[in-house]
């Protein structure tokens, strides 16, 4: 177990955490704050609403059970008890396939359930870690009798898991970069192009309430009601027109996926390529695009929305309601508070960039997953 330190403790734990990042840098710590510099009474109210973590990762999965917070990095998957501010860091010496974690779901029953980049689908449960993929399941510490080989066909549709849903019968739904991925608790049945995706990438799915999923994609969005499959891109009105810039994520990246490098699928502004998506009170689906800002659609039209009407950014990478039906919105640019008419944004001024990802905890408080840490709000 170690500590997650917060801004006002620092001090007396930066020995202790210099020690330790030095040996996890995993671990989170309390980053410096942006408003040291700024005059008492304002830094004081400020504090009342912002505590902000920091590690040495990009923080792409949120998600809150109970009293804990799951944190998914490049280096791991953090476990925060929100009531005793201790923490237990996952890695592949634990028995994940990839410390790369890029979205992390409970189970019905209460399980943790971590998509990872090229490491496939692993779950938590009775703090034991079982790891799907396409070519087998088991425990990959050991790789023993418990290991289970898949036909061909029938594993994990891709190493590479971007999205996670149960639906109202627990059954497990998984978006992956070939196609969406069924799992009965046996084995996979994975549906692909040749059944009616707009495209095999997908990044991101919600169920609404009727029971129809609604996949996004590199391509567009996909909706199944469970028989027909039908699609939707920039040419039916998705996402906002705009200037055709590079976005300043895609500036410069190190590693850029093959599939990428073709001229059909720029790593530019794409309004095609959605990369969040969530349901709302009236059943609309709210999608996040590359580029090309917030799309919403109401089942025949869509409206879209960008930095011209308000947005903090036109990369929409997090998408997420409070109870109180506004929708926070995770962009480059920072987050946006949208209450259904206005945009009110919270940047760098607030002590936060690029946010990756949103959780919100039984009290109301914003988690927001950015470049290098976590950042809590206690703002409405």
């Amino acid at each position: 177990m170690k500590h997650f330190c917060k801004i006002h403790t620092l001090h007396s734990f930066i020995l202790l955490l210099f020690i330790l990042i030095l040996f996890n840098p995993a671990l989170l710590h309390a980053a410096p704050s942006e408003h040291s510099k700024l005059p008492r009474e304002q830094a004081t109210a400020s504090s009342l609403l912002w505590e902000h973590f920091s590690l040495f990762s990009i923080v792409r999965a949120l998600s809150i059970q109970g009293n804990t917070l799951w944190v998914g990095t490049s280096n791991g998957l953090l476990a925060y008890d929100l009531s005793k501010g201790s923490q237990e860091v996952y890695t592949v010496k634990d028995g994940l396939l990839s410390n790369i974690v890029h979205t992390i779901e409970a189970a019905p029953n209460g399980d943790i359930w971590v998509g990872t980049i090229g490491g496939g689908l692993s779950r938590l449960h009775q703090n034991k870690w079982t790891t799907y993929t396409p070519y087998g399941a088991g425990k990959t510490i050991s790789y023993g009798n418990d290991w289970q080989t898949y036909p061909m066909g029938q594993g994990l549709g891709d190493l590479w898991v971007y999205d996670i849903h149960f639906d109202p019968s627990g059954t497990l739904w998984v978006a992956t970069w070939k196609g969406v991925s069924v799992f009965d608790g046996t084995i996979f049945k994975t549906y692909t192009m040749d059944d009616g995706l707009i495209d095999k990438w997908v990044y991101t799915l919600s169920q609404d309430r009727k029971g129809q999923f609604w996949f996004g994609t590199e391509a567009g969005v996909t909706r199944f009601d469970g028989k027909i499959w039908t699609s939707w891109n920039d040419k039916d009105g998705l996402g906002a027109k705009i200037e055709q810039t590079i976005p300043p994520v895609a500036q410069g990246l190190r590693h850029t996926p093959k599939h990428h490098q073709g001229d059909h699928k720029p790593l530019s502004y794409n309004p095609n390529y959605i990369v969040s998506s969530v349901i709302d009170a009236n059943d609309d689906l709210w999608v996040g695009t590359l580029g090309a800002g917030l799309s919403r659609f109401d089942g025949s039209t869509w409206t879209s929305y960008s930095k011209q009407e308000g947005l903090a950014g036109n990369m929409v990478h997090a998408l997420k309601f409070d109870s109180k039906g506004i929708l926070w919105i995770g962009t480059d640019g920072g987050v946006s508070r949208f209450d259904g008419k206005t945009f009110s944004n919270l940047g760098k001024k607030d002590g936060i960039g690029s946010v990756f990802s949103i959780a919100i905890d039984h009290q109301g408080h914003k988690w927001f997953g950015t470049f290098g840490g976590v950042s809590q709000y206690k703002g409405n």
